[in-house]
């Protein structure tokens, strides 16, 4: 750390590593007027060694700079409060305490109808908590001209080849399940969730388990990875259209080998593609990021894991996001879709996501969107907004044999299907996210296009941003 620091170099710019090892050593000796804290979330853990470190450096003013709303995570919020003002916040035990509306001496059915209440006092509570301490700003806030987002569910149906692995997995596993689960002792839990895992794995495609069942480090022809797997041939007809009207496309996957099966596929088909993920070094990133957004490399399609490439980058040289598969935490997907839209983006942007139609992955997200609205506070700007009142839990036995169940309505198995030539073209149509000329009257998103039909549902936005699936609005 350099001895100049003063009136001649009054800022300092570093890394957490670097304020992790210095802290005690050299950044402590200095009296801060102002420390800005960027990925505000990192401070969420009250344990973790970067708030450790930073307790030895003297500051007079704090400010976290969070990408993401706050969820309701009272022991995370906590963590940052303390941070900001740890003599107010002193206590985790007294904060939690504060939000303990329960009403012990009642009746069950009593505190039944007095839910609906204890979820307002706790959103209240919060509300009056946080307000003298958040500034939010959405990005149309600071970019009236950036253009418009639209997220759309596309569906695809198995082929016979993923039907057979599904009816496998989930006849021998039930099987067993219905034979052994009077057995005291007997946890069922961890071989359902692995079930749910390889259901996953065969609607992005098949070959992620084939090649585990058979050990083949060989990959199928690039004809029989596209007629395997109903999802991947969504994603060719999706791809096909996108590169005729020279769109540049970011794809997320959660799935390392799947990216493995794309970057073959799409290597062999004389595509140039980019690629993220945990594996990638700093350097290439930075190397690839700069190719992609050059207005004259001839790479169209950049290939991303969503945790490695979901954060802290700028791809606003697409304009076309397709989620492959979805994140159990919505947050991640949101971010994911800021690579491109974000500051400095020019075009309107389409974000696809794709679903398996009446599989695991359809019913996980139908789930998902119908509690999206009861699962978070989400802090809106210069308001709060209560869209969700309680934490995601882990997945029991019960929950996951619901989801394993064939119980679709008429209305899900009109939407869960294969699209269209004819619709998907319509799809594609983006004029309803252009931006009118002041005194002309502005078109909502969606107007151009039904909000659900055969093979398609559009996702509103919340307060947030967020995603709030028609199904339920």
């Amino acid at each position: 750390m350099p001895k100049t620091i003063g009136p001649r170099f009054p800022i300092v710019i570093t890394s957490y590593e670097v304020a992790m090892n210095d802290a005690r050593k050299s950044l402590r000796h200095y009296p801060w007027k102002y420390v800005v804290i960027d990925e505000g979330h990192r401070l969420k853990n009250h344990l973790c060694k970067l708030l450790r470190e930073l307790r030895y450096m003297k500051m007079e003013n704090k400010l976290l700079l969070i990408g993401t709303p706050l969820q309701n995570n009272l022991s995370e919020l906590w963590s940052l409060l303390n941070f900001i003002l740890p003599d107010i916040f002193a206590s985790h035990a007294e904060f939690e305490s504060w939000f303990d509306f329960s009403e012990k001496n009642k009746s069950e059915a009593s505190k039944k109808e007095g839910e609906e209440k204890r979820k307002a006092q706790v959103v209240a509570k919060l509300h009056n908590i946080l307000r003298p301490f958040i500034l939010r700003r959405m990005k149309c806030d600071v970019e009236l001209l950036l253009p418009r987002k639209k997220e759309i569910i596309v569906y695809a149906t198995m082929t016979d080849h993923q039907k057979k692995f599904q009816d496998h997995l989930v006849n021998c596993t039930l099987e067993a399940h219905l034979g052994e689960n009077a057995l005291p002792g007997t946890c069922w839990k961890g071989k359902l969730n692995n079930l749910v895992i390889q259901l996953r794995k065969n609607c992005n495609h098949p070959d992620l388990l084939a090649g585990q069942i058979d050990g083949s480090y060989f990959y199928p022809p690039i004809e029989d990875i596209v007629g395997q797997c109903g999802k991947f041939r969504l994603l060719e007809r999706l791809l096909v259209r996108l590169f005729a009207k020279s769109h540049r496309v970011l794809v997320f996957t959660q799935w390392t080998k799947f990216l493995d099966i794309m970057d073959y596929y799409f290597s062999e088909k004389g595509f140039e593609v980019c690629r993220i993920d945990d594996n990638v070094k700093l350097e290439e990133r930075r190397r690839q990021i700069d190719e992609f957004n050059d207005e004259k490399s001839n790479c169209r399609i950049f290939l991303l894991s969503t945790r490695a490439g979901g954060l802290g980058i700028n791809l606003t040289a697409a304009d076309t996001c397709i989620l492959y598969d979805s994140d159990y935490n919505p947050q991640m997907d949101l971010q994911a879709m800021d690579r491109c839209h974000r500051i400095g983006q020019t075009k309107p942007v389409h974000v696809y996501r794709l679903a398996t139609a009446q599989s695991i992955e359809g019913r996980v997200l139908k789930r998902a969107y119908s509690k999206l609205k009861l699962e978070h506070v989400v802090i809106g700007k210069g308001q709060f907004h209560q869209e969700r009142a309680k934490s995601s839990t882990p997945l029991e036995e019960d929950d996951i044999l619901a989801l394993l169940k064939d119980d679709e309505t008429v209305e899900d198995k009109m939407i869960q299907t294969d699209i269209s030539e004819e619709d998907l073209d319509r799809l594609f149509d983006r004029s309803d996210l252009m931006i009118t000329p002041p005194g002309e009257t502005k078109a909502e998103a969606g107007e151009a296009f039904p909000l659900k039909g055969p093979g398609w549902e559009v996702v509103l936005l919340s307060s947030a941003g967020g995603m709030l699936s028609s199904l339920n609005s």
